[in-house]
């Protein structure tokens, strides 16, 4: 969980007395000379008064045209848009301006001139803070809810960014928004808010990660950074969990109040740049959320989630029950040498109730996400092996072949959710193994160990044959393959789909001619043409599998293929 804020003993102090409308009122009032300076749309210097030169120090006045970050570092970037609530037009900030070492507190207002000669252009007044007791140095902790403070979350998102862009990585910010919160204020005060405050803050804190930084950033808002992972669906998690906090009613001196949340949720780079477009952006999405709610800046993302969680809801209905759901077809390989099928793939389909039959890779990415590949494999198998004990009793040709099934690493584990491992499993359905081939992904079981190598030792002398599957070139996998009980090679179809080029062709022989070295038998999947075909050839790879020989079938039809193959 992230830094939880402990209990305040005592009112605030200066800092926070600083922070009510009327002392910073009162600071104006009695205040030197403020400091101006004028910028254009692109924040260039248009003019500046001499105050602002005094504010820059030693420096001389920055002449006309000069960008405001090259004089002069803002490092309390945390503005809410032109509406500042209860804070009035003023807001507390920290400035440095370079070679004057620590940053100082100042006040600043930002107004907008009216008219049309200069359009974009805002106008920064600044204040120095000399009250007793006032901080000469960032504070490290917001008075109010005990949370790290703005200068702190500023300092690591800005860290944040920096690194995932040497990492070509991504980041997102939650802007957290307290409901009704101003009418919590009018009807029992500011110093009941304050404690409400803080509470909302302990139960933020202590939902989110402690890899997550919360900040309080004012006007009953919260900023959290999220740098691993980033992706919607963990953002949409962490904002869940976030509204469920909630939940329980807050004990105060009035009545228990409960209380929701409004979050909106941004991307770094896509939503922002800097880390004021990512506030605008969070803001803009806060708008869009709604009272107990979270919302994203690409509203179409918030259906894709829902639609994805309906998704994900039929799989996991159709995994407690897959003879309903799934169905199995079969594609024919093809001995170039023979000229005749020697076997076939077994592949899984699943029917989705609303868009109909869907291919492996629509559904089983999210089978493997969710865990549940080991469960979906098994009921493969069995029904692989019950379909082959009732061709064998009707004589069928499908019984005299072999029947591959692709199976996820995670079945190979030795410690499977029954306790069985698959081997165990396999010798339990009391069926001759022989002709039954595991095809396991070849980057896979290049990086198993050796109790994964074992179980693979048991399974051959058990009958079955392996194969190492989505093979595209990489030598490095063959030392290691090389030490595994593996009889068949699948070349990768991304890479039989660029076969005719000199490159892919290169590919090809090379490992063709490596893999024959080592004994095992060559399968080129997802040859769809001609051309293909005849490269395949010309490099030696003794098996195809694709459209050029038959579309994936039921066992039925299957049966009438084989039949009018071996005719013809």
């Amino acid at each position: 969980m992230a830094d939880i804020p402990s209990e305040p003993t005592s009112e605030p102090g200066p800092a926070g007395v600083a922070l009510h409308p009327a002392a910073m009122a009162r600071a104006v009032g009695e205040a030197e000379p403020v400091a101006h300076v004028l910028l254009d749309a692109a924040s260039r210097i248009l003019w500046a008064n001499l105050m602002f030169g005094r504010l820059l120090g030693q420096q001389p006045m920055p002449s006309a045209g000069t960008r405001l970050a090259d004089v002069l570092t803002l490092t309390n970037w945390l503005h809410q848009g032109g509406d500042l609530g209860p804070e009035g037009p003023w807001r507390r900030v920290w400035l440095s301006a370079f070679g004057q070492g620590s940053p100082r507190p100042f006040l600043m207002a930002e107004t907008c001139p009216v008219g049309d000669g200069l359009p974009g252009a805002r106008m920064l007044s600044f204040i120095g803070l000399q009250a007793e007791g006032e901080a000469r140095v960032p504070p490290f902790a917001d008075p109010v809810t005990g949370l790290p403070s703005t200068w702190i979350f500023e300092d690591r998102l800005q860290h944040a960014m920096d690194r995932a862009d040497r990492l070509e990585q991504g980041l997102a910010v939650m802007l957290i928004r307290l409901d009704r919160a101003g009418q919590v204020l009018r009807e029992h005060g500011e110093a009941l808010v304050q404690r409400l405050l803080h509470q909302v803050s302990r139960r933020l804190a202590g939902t989110l990660r402690v890899e997550d930084s919360i900040t309080y950033l004012g006007r009953y808002r919260w900023g959290v950074l999220v740098e691993h992972p980033v992706a919607p669906e963990s953002l949409q998690a962490a904002a869940l969990r976030c509204l469920e906090a909630m939940e329980a009613p807050f004990a105060l001196d009035a009545a228990p109040l409960l209380m929701t949340l409004s979050i909106g949720i941004v991307f770094y780079p896509e939503d922002g740049e800097s880390p004021a477009m990512l506030l605008t952006a969070a803001e803009q999405a806060l708008r869009h959320a709604g009272p107990d709610s979270y919302a994203f800046v690409d509203r179409a993302l918030k259906r894709q989630l829902a639609e994805r969680a309906a998704f994900r809801e039929a799989l996991q209905e159709a995994l407690m029950a897959p003879a309903r759901h799934f169905g199995l077809v079969y594609q024919p390989q093809w001995s170039l040498a023979e000229a005749r099928c020697t076997g076939v793939e077994c592949l899984v389909r699943w029917r989705h109730p609303r868009r109909g039959w869907l291919l492996p890779g629509d559904f089983l990415p999210e089978v493997r996400e969710m865990g549940q590949m080991v469960r979906l494999n098994r009921w493969v198998l069995e029904q692989v092996i019950a379909q082959r004990q009732r061709c064998a009793a009707r004589a069928c040709p499908l019984a005299r072949l072999e029947l591959s099934v692709n199976v996820d690493a995670s079945l190979l584990s030795q410690e499977a959710f029954d306790g069985r491992t698959l081997d165990r499993f396999l010798r339990e359905m009391n069926e001759d193994l022989v002709g039954i081939v595991l095809e396991i992904d070849g980057q896979v079981l290049a990086g198993l160990d050796d109790s994964h190598a074992l179980m693979l030792r048991r399974l051959v002398r058990a009958g079955v044959r392996l194969v190492a599957d989505n093979l595209d070139g990489d030598v490095l996998a063959l030392p290691y393959l090389s030490r595994l009980p593996i009889s068949g090679g699948k070349v990768d179809r991304g890479l039989v789909a660029t076969l005719g080029t000199p490159q892919a062709d290169a590919v090809l022989a090379a490992l063709a001619a490596a893999l024959e070295a080592l004994g095992i038998e060559t399968t080129a999947v997802g040859v769809e043409g001609a051309t293909q075909q005849a490269v395949v050839e010309r490099y030696g790879v003794p098996r195809i599998q694709g459209h050029r020989i038959a579309e994936p079938m039921t066992a039925k039809a299957l049966g009438g293929w084989l039949a009018t193959t071996v005719s013809g």
